[in-house]
């Protein structure tokens, strides 16, 4: 990640890029995390700055006509979890 990446209100900066951001903090289905918390872009994919900051998750499938936004998650103890759900 790098080391300049923040989150104030519903904007992620990194790598000099800033994007608008979703953020959400559940609450999740059986299985998954009750403490995680998923950033989204507002507009479907995260800019390369931002993929280059993060480990970005996006599970479309275009042979199955299955597409789906962009999704970095944040756990406890990210650098970046307490803004995010501040935020949130």
């Amino acid at each position: 990640m790098a080391s300049e990446a923040q989150i104030t209100g519903k904007v992620l900066k990194a790598n000099g890029k800033r994007v608008g951001i979703r953020i959400s903090a559940g609450p999740w289905i059986d299985g998954v995390p009750a403490d995680l918390i998923k950033v989204r872009p507002k507009n479907g994919s995260f800019p390369a700055e931002i993929r280059a900051a993060f480990t970005v998750e996006n599970n479309s499938d275009g042979r199955e006509d299955y597409f789906e936004a962009d999704c970095i998650r944040l756990m406890p103890g990210h650098p970046l979890y307490a803004a995010a759900k501040a935020a949130a």
